[in-house]
């Protein structure tokens, strides 16, 4: 069983980016307009088309497959009959595609004092700026100004979710220094990977203490001669990096807001203002553990009398997909700072992680890949989409169950079901004949009514369909719909004839070719173990 989330729920890391380049699909929702659900894309892409591979969609009524097929790095074509709605799908693209507008700047930029920025009623402390290696924030600074100093390589450990390991990787690659960093078993995170690509070496340990890994890492880089970069950048060069940005901190802000993981950047700031002899409060938003430890040992001895801790109500793993005024916002730390931004305040940006500039970076190459959509009747799909394509993927027209058109060839205005499905059947072999061997083709089908309330059994038309084309049944799943009007809608018809309504679809999933050759022709698709195993991620 699939469900169907609704939009402000978390989705996974596509479609949310998707959704906040787009300002979400909200609008279709409040407006009654039915929409492709696009978490339900995006796993279909995911798990049932290679890498990189090609999308045929024969009735390509919506935006959202092609949009979320590109995004993804897929090639879609899809073939619709109305003009008007092809028309309107590009449109749908374009408007998403062109909201991407933030500007990463990835070549070094090192300057002496990260600037601070008025946006509305805000103010911003920018040290995202700061750049060395294609790594950002005021943590690269500190790493680096550590890293200077190394001989012979840099040990660091860190969490699976944190950017540390990956900063101290680039840094060390920039620097002609080998690096090994610590961290808790478990499935390599987009930043670890990062690191790995760059000559990184990863040694993991069973998940527990935060202690235990920082241990294993000291005693690595004693047993190497090798310089440490301290989980967290727990160290008094970090402080002293981060006290002298307090400096262009203008002297009227109401408060200072900043994220908080190990507190180092919070110790780091106040003993900045207490440096500059600035009065300004200051509200740390807690994001990981607990920072006060952390603050006693490096923070000024009165920092409680300035300082408040706030919890950021979300956990620390989930990430938050948000920017402000064009900056992007780190989604584990700046991005769960917003709910706290007062009239007045600055807001320390201390950094974003590489991950997800390369999430945005990768939107510039849609651009390359646009979604094609055919102005076409889908019975001539061979003609006019010619080729092989690796995924068979779309959502027919339950017959006259919707009229979109009164065009020439439009299913759903066909007088009977008979020709209807007659037609219909013709597609479905016109499109498995384009399919690649061993290639997988889903429909998202729900069953309809006749005239006299009897179902028609749509769902097994199309598995025949499939089948004689010569694609067999592999999977089948249940989406799972939102409930919405349906009990008004459904009440006084139960009522008389004890009718149910519909809250669900079904997700038929075929196959063309031989099940063995599925792990050879996609690849394995990787299972969190701390998922399986139920344990702590970090």
């Amino acid at each position: 069983m699939i469900k169907a989330t609704p939009v402000k729920q978390a989705h996974t890391v596509a479609t949310n980016q998707i959704m906040d380049l787009a300002g979400g699909f909200d609008d279709a929702h409040r407006s009654g307009t039915s929409i492709f659900d696009p978490v339900l894309c995006e796993i279909i892409y995911r798990w049932f088309c290679p890498v990189g591979g090609s999308i045929i969609d024969p009735f390509a009524g919506g935006s959202v497959r092609g949009i979320v097929a590109s995004y993804l790095g897929f090639r879609y074509t899809g073939i619709e009959l109305r003009a008007e709605q092809v028309k309107a799908n590009e449109e749908q693209a374009e408007a998403i595609f062109s909201e991407t507008t933030i500007c990463i700047e990835k070549s070094d930029n090192m300057p002496e004092l990260t600037p601070v920025e008025k946006h509305g009623e805000y103010w911003i402390k920018r040290d995202d700026v700061f750049s060395f290696a294609g790594v950002c924030g005021g943590k690269v600074r500190s790493c680096l100004a550590i890293a200077r100093n190394a001989k012979v390589g840099l040990v660091t450990s860190g969490s699976r979710q944190s950017p540390q390991i990956n900063i101290v990787a680039h840094i060390g690659q920039a620097l002609n220094l080998p690096v090994r960093a610590h961290c808790p078993e478990g499935e390599l995170s987009e930043e670890l990977k990062l690191a790995q690509s760059v000559g990184c070496e990863i040694i993991q340990h069973p998940a527990g203490y935060n202690n235990v890994i920082k241990a294993r890492a000291r005693e690595d880089a004693i047993k190497r001669g090798w310089t440490e970069i301290p989980f967290g950048m727990e160290c008094e060069e970090a402080i002293k990096e981060t006290a002298t940005q307090v400096a262009n901190i203008p002297v009227n802000v109401k408060r200072i807001i900043v994220p908080v993981g190990s507190g180092i950047t919070l110790a780091g700031i106040l003993q900045g203002l207490k440096q500059f002899n600035l009065s300004i409060p200051v509200v740390g938003i807690q994001i990981g553990a607990a920072p006060e430890k952390i603050l006693d040992k490096y923070a000024p001895k009165n920092w409680r009398d300035c300082t408040k801790i706030v919890q950021s109500g979300v956990d620390y793993h989930i990430q938050k997909n948000e920017s402000i005024d064009n900056i992007l916002l780190d989604p584990i730390y700046e991005a769960k700072c917003l709910p706290f931004l007062e009239a007045g305040d600055c807001f320390w940006i201390v950094g974003i992680r590489e991950s997800k500039i390369q999430s945005i970076i990768s939107i510039d190459n849609i651009k390359k890949n646009k979604p094609r959509w055919i102005v076409a009747d889908s019975i001539n799909i061979a003609e006019v989409a010619a080729g092989e394509y690796d995924l068979i993927f779309s959502c027919p027209p339950y017959y006259n169950l919707e009229i979109y058109s009164e065009l020439p060839g439009e299913l759903s205005n066909f007088a009977t079901y008979e020709e209807f499905l007659e037609k219909y059947k013709k597609i479905i072999t016109a499109s498995v004949a384009m399919l690649k061997a061993n290639r997988f083709a889903v429909f998202v089908v729900g069953d309809i009514r006749d005239d006299k309330g009897f179902y028609r059994k749509f769902p097994w038309h199309t598995i025949e369909a499939f089948e004689a084309a010569g694609a067999r049944l592999y999977n089948e799943a249940v989406l799972i719909t939102a409930i919405g009007s349906l009990p008004i809608r459904i009440g006084k018809s139960f009522g008389y004839y004890r009718k149910l309504g519909k809250t669900h679809q079904n997700v038929l999933c075929f196959f063309k070719g031989d099940p063995q050759a599925i792990k050879n022709e996609l690849g394995e698709i990787k299972i969190d173990e701390d998922i399986l195993n139920g344990r702590q991620t970090d």
